[in-house]
């Protein structure tokens, strides 16, 4: 089986080096994306690091929040097919495998995907007001974008104004934005995608929709039932924190235990991923 790892990312050459020589391997290929924002300094580092092998595809300009992370993914995978890859595991260079490769084969081989998904509205993470309200891509971040969205809050709570789903989406699907998916889940993926080009046109007005767009797609395909409830990555919050806690060598033992194939996030300064390196080297 042919992986291809799709790995999104925008700084830290280093550690990207660290990721790519991990997963690098004769059935696997790599397929990376570095944000249009990084300077072309940074960029060529992060070329030098990477293996020769290593594809970098064509570079587009990336905002926390935006559809422009949806592109990217979509333009990574788009390169993966084309080169025949039998599964696309979507990473960013933060995270590590905390499994050997032929574990991740393994647990990989005959299955249609793992993506996390829940249906909106979520009792526990009710996030409405990402897709149910207007968020302009170019806006995000600015003190225009922060108003207009301070202005749908109130009216959009009280069902003055809400946006409605385009057809043919009955339901909105939110889960973690990485995955590990089949050849088959990935054509589908695309192939919805051309035939309903009104729905990337409702999703480009939406709020962090890489943690809503694949679930809700694949959701509306034939493809669902086939789906493991299971993004394969582990993370750890901390309570009202916006963003995983990044581990530390304590944690090793229980990453090694934890039966995810990859885990996030992690320092850049490599200490971590190198004890697990070593560790996965010894099994």
């Amino acid at each position: 089986m042919r992986i291809g790892y799709l790995i999104l990312c925008h700084a830290h050459p280093a550690q990207l080096g660290r990721l790519c020589q991990q997963i690098s391997e004769e059935n696997t290929r790599l397929y990376i994306h570095v944000d249009a924002n990084t300077s072309e300094h940074e960029f060529e580092a992060m070329r030098a690091a990477a293996p020769k092998e290593a594809h970098f595809i064509e570079r587009q300009r990336c905002r926390w929040g935006g559809f422009s992370l949806v592109s990217a993914s979509l333009a990574l995978t788009q390169a993966a097919l084309k080169d025949d890859c039998d599964y696309m595991v979507l990473l960013s260079a933060q995270d590590f495998p905390i499994k050997s490769q032929q574990e991740i084969v393994t647990q990989l081989q005959g299955r249609a995907g793992f993506i996390e998904f829940r249906r909106q509205p979520d009792p526990e993470f009710d996030i409405r007001y990402r897709y149910q309200s207007y968020h302009p891509e170019w806006l995000k971040g600015s003190l225009a974008g922060k108003l207009l969205q301070k202005i749908q809050r109130p009216i959009n709570k009280f069902g003055l104004f809400k946006r409605s789903l385009p057809q043919p989406l009955t339901a909105i699907y939110s889960g973690s934005q990485w995955w590990c998916l089949s050849k088959r889940a990935c054509q589908t993926l695309l192939h919805f995608c051309e035939q309903n080009p009104n729905i990337i046109a409702y999703f480009r007005q939406t709020l962090v929709p890489d943690e809503m767009f694949v679930q809700t797609i694949l959701m509306h395909t034939p493809i669902k039932d086939e789906l493991i409830n299971n993004s394969q990555h582990y993370l750890e919050w901390a309570t009202g924190a916006w963003s995983p806690r990044t581990f530390e060598l304590s944690d090793i033992e229980r990453l090694l235990a934890h039966p995810a194939l990859f885990a996030r996030k992690f320092a850049i300064d490599g200490q971590v991923t190198t004890q697990i390196s070593q560790h996965l080297k010894l099994i």
